[in-house]
This record gives C-alpha cells, sequence and structure tokens, in this order.
C-alpha cells in the first residue's frame, strides 16, 4: 500500500503510591455503575485518540468516498449524543481495509473497515456494530487496561530502533502482542454487547438485528479465512456465545415497534464499493511483491511473512529475527540520503557505495543500529524512481548478520521497474448491486452474472444459503472484476 497500526500508547513510569494512589485513582463509570482503576483523566484519553488517530489513518488509509464517511459519521453521532458521554469528540470512519473488523480508541475514535461494512445486510446491523464500539469508549475499557498497565509498568516487548525510518517495523514484529488497548477482555466484550443493546434502543433501532451480525460473523469465522478474520478474534468470545447472551437479553425486550432496517438504501450506499484485497496498492505472488500504482516489484525470500501497509511493504524471516522495509522517503539524491541516515544517532555506517540498480541511481551502505535490545546490523538502500526515493532497509541482530547478509542484500537487489503490462492494468473487485425481476436461486444468480468469487462466499457476503432463492425484487450484493 505504502502509505497493523503503531498507535502503542507510550507510557510512563509511575512510582507506586500503594493505596494513596489506588485510592484517588478509582471512579464509578457511569455507563455501567462499576468502580474501576483510572489514571487517565478525560483531556489525556482524547490526546491518547488524537494521537492514535493519526497513526491509524497513516498505516490503514480512509476508504475515498466521502459520502459514505459523511453517513457513518452522521449515524454514529447521533447514536453518540444519546449515550452517557455525549460531550467526547465522536469520530466515525471507515478505513481502507479488506479485513472484516471493527474497533475503537479512547476519546470516541471508532472504525469499521470496508469489509465489515460490504457484509451489513442493513443499516440496522451497521447501528449495532456501531453502538458495542461506542460501549467500549463510554465503558472506558481501554483506559482501565492501560491504567492497570501503568500501575504494574508493564512492558511491550518490542525491540524499538532509534532510527525514524527504521521505527515502523516495530508495530508488525508486535502483531502477535496485540495492543494493548485494542485488545479487550472477554468481559469487555459482553459489557460492550449489553451497553450496545441499550444505545439501539435510544435511537429506536431495532437490536434483534445484533443476532444477525453474530451469525454473519460465525459464518465467516467458520471458514478460517484468514484475510477475513481480525488476528485478534481469539481473544474475543466466539459469535455464538455472545448470540446465546444477546438473545437472553432480547427476550426482555417484549414487543415494541421499531424504525425500518433501511436495507435497499445502504446496499445502494454500497454500490460499486472495492472488495478484497486492492492489488493496485500491492499484492504478492509467490515470492514477488508488484506494486501496479507504483509500477515497482521487489522479491521477498522464501518462507517471509509479507505485511503490506500504507506507510511500508514489510516482511520478516520465518523466526521473526530478520525484518526487511520498503518506505518512500522526501524526494533527493541517492547519495544524500544514505549520508543523511548516517548521521542520525544509533547510526554507524560501516561501508557506502553509489551505484545504479538495474538502470536507476542508487547508493547503499552497512550499518549498525542501536536499540534498546541491542545492536542491529543491516544493509540501507536508497533508490530514485519516477521521482520518489524508495528507501529499502534489511537487518536482524549483529550475531545473525553472516545468516540473513545473502537474503538481505538478494532482496534489495531485486527491486526494479515492473513492466508486466497485465499486473499494471490490475483493478481490485467491486461490489455492484443488482435488483431481481423474479424469484431466482443464488446460484443462477452468481452463474448468469460470472461473479468474482466462489458461491459459498457470495452466500455468506448476502447472509443467505447458497442454495437459496433470491425473491423477486430483492436486492442482492454480486462482486464483479478479474481476480488477479
Amino acid at each position: 500500500m505504502l502509505a497493523g497500526i503503531s498507535a502503542v500508547a507510550r507510557f510512563v513510569y509511575l512510582p507506586p503510591l500503594l493505596f494513596c494512589l489506588t485510592l484517588t485513582a478509582c471512579q464509578t463509570i457511569e455507563a455501567t455503575g462499576a468502580r474501576h482503576l483510572s489514571l487517565i483523566g478525560e483531556q489525556r484519553e482524547i490526546e491518547m485518540g488524537e494521537a492514535s488517530n493519526e497513526d491509524i489513518v497513516r498505516t490503514m488509509g480512509l476508504y475515498p468516498d466521502e459520502g459514505l464517511q459523511r453517513y457513518v459519521q452522521e449515524l454514529g453521532t447521533s447514536m453518540a449524543q444519546t449515550t452517557e458521554r455525549p460531550e467526547l469528540p465522536w469520530t466515525f470512519q471507515v478505513v481502507d481495509d479488506e479485513v472484516v473488523n471493527a474497533f475503537a480508541l479512547p476519546g470516541g475514535y471508532i472504525y469499521l473497515t470496508r469489509g465489515i461494512m460490504a457484509h451489513f445486510d442493513n443499516e440496522a446491523q451497521l447501528v449495532a456494530v456501531l453502538g458495542h464500539e461506542i460501549a467500549h469508549v463510554t465503558a472506558k475499557h481501554a483506559v482501565i487496561r492501560v491504567s492497570r498497565a501503568m500501575m504494574t509498568q508493564l512492558g511491550l516487548g518490542v525491540a524499538t530502533i532509534a532510527v525514524p525510518e527504521l521505527q515502523e517495523f516495530s508495530a508488525m514484529l508486535g502483531q502477535g502482542m496485540q495492543l494493548l488497548f485494542l485488545k479487550f477482555s472477554r468481559d469487555d466484550e459482553t459489557e460492550a454487547d449489553d451497553l450496545g443493546i441499550r444505545y439501539m434502543l435510544n435511537v429506536n433501532q431495532n437490536p434483534r438485528e445484533m443476532m444477525n451480525v453474530m451469525a454473519m460473523l460465525a459464518r465467516i469465522s467458520e471458514t478460517g479465512e484468514k484475510r477475513t478474520i481480525p488476528e485478534w478474534a481469539s481473544t474475543h468470545p466466539f459469535p455464538e456465545n455472545r448470540m446465546e447472551f444477546i438473545g437472553a437479553r432480547l427476550t426482555e425486550l417484549g414487543t415494541r415497534d421499531f424504525q425500518p432496517v433501511e436495507r435497499e438504501s445502504y446496499l445502494r450506499r454500497l454500490d460499486g464499493m472495492t472488495y478484497g484485497p486492492n492489488p493496485r496498492e500491492g499484492f504478492v505472488r509467490d515470492t514477488m511483491f508488484y506494486h501496479p500504482e507504483l509500477a515497482f516489484q521487489l522479491e521477498f525470500p522464501q518462507e517471509w511473512r509479507v505485511v503490506n501497509q500504507r506507510s511500508a511493504v514489510m516482511a520478516a524471516s520465518p523466526r521473526q529475527d530478520a525484518a526487511f522495509q520498503l518506505s518512500l522517503g522526501p524526494e533527493r539524491d541517492p547519495q544524500e540520503a544514505l549520508q543523511a541516515f548516517s548521521r542520525q544517532s544509533g547510526i554507524r555506517l560501516l561501508s557506502s557505495s553509489a551505484s545504479r540498480l538495474h538502470g536507476l541511481p542508487a547508493a547503499d551502505g552497512e550499518f549498525l543500529a542501536q536499540t534498546r535490545q541491542g545492536v542491529v546490523r543491516g544493509l540501507a538502500t536508497f533508490v530514485l524512481y519516477n521521482g520518489r526515493l524508495f528507501q529499502l532497509f534489511g537487518y536482524t541482530p549483529q550475531q545473525r548478520w553472516s545468516q540473513y547478509d545473502r537474503a538481505i542484500r538478494g532482496t534489495g537487489q531485486s527491486f526494479r521497474q515492473l513492466t508486466d503490462q497485465r499486473i499494471l492494468a490490475a483493478e481490485p473487485l467491486r461490489l455492484r448491486i443488482v435488483s431481481t425481476e423474479a424469484a431466482v436461486p443464488l446460484r443462477e444468480l452468481h452463474a448468469r452474472h460470472r461473479v468474482a468469487i466462489p458461491l459459498d462466499e457470495l452466500a455468506r457476503l448476502n447472509q443467505v444459503e447458497a442454495e437459496e432463492a433470491v425473491d423477486a425484487g430483492r436486492s442482492v450484493k454480486l462482486v464483479v472484476g478479474q481476480p488477479m
């Protein structure tokens, strides 16, 4: 992508003040009535959210549909104003990510991926997820967990390199360890479901659509498709367990009239939406990474794990003891860029050379870099291509350099212009909303329109069964385009 998430809270050391600190820091959470430790005031909470929001927008990017963004902001704001914390600067955004996911940050920052937006069947389901994420904020789940971490001086355990060009990789290395304030407990999730029902009732939306959202998530979870399931899904209650709790709560509501779920109007907003990965922002085939938009390719070592983010393309060795990163730098001469890199604190350049890489102006140098967990050795390469400076860094702990020297050099030297016209012309798959004139089996629609995804996946996308017939006049989501 070249433009996750490096939104890691920066904790400061707080000396243990024993019971004095504990007692004064305990507060009653208005949304839940429970008392919890909280060392973070509301203004600091908002500042944490603002800083993290900048990281998320830079790393994931916002989905480029202003109308859709306004729609989600308006829906979210109208619900947030009915909660116990209407004064927060509530911000609701759709991020440009294929994964079926939604998450909340402190201070009222709520995110939905285009992946989950594509899988909703109506507006009420969108509101159900907004209510759940709003609840994480009103219940101060992130604030409470960060406060506990501060009390115990909990470390994040990730080596951070004191060099700006290399810091992005710490976010990828930390994926096995979830970002603290994005990882909620099972009790937190249950509490958010409960509050979410309350907030749906506040705006007269039918909370029974929460059950349909859980059923949709359960069907996706059953597929085991990593590209559609958040990596932290195992830390959340299974959708089936949440359905049991939500179902019990719904039985307490009795009979009540709710506003329409707004299926047709919601689906029309999705027409033309990008579906699945966007190949124009880069994709991997075998060991080769292609970026049609920037017209370059790069080959990674066999079995290295590649992560394509908007701000960088990164890869880690199978044992995660070596890393490679490509990012864009300010436009300048490659030799000047290498010298500027070498002048940074914590860097010692061991050698340098200027040359041409597959006909492109380039400069590279071996270096040592000081990290909080020791010295790493690496190779920095700067290439000027199409008016952009590409920065390529490969590195590993100093004592392991001999194991990875060849792989890192080979990756850097593989950078070159992309010339394959078929790859350069790659376009993403897109949603197409059609209305049936007569009742027709979904299987027939799949064949008739040459849908670009398997029938089972299309059924999950429409929240129906594969062999089910679609009623006349009903809108259906199709996926069109040429898969890469």
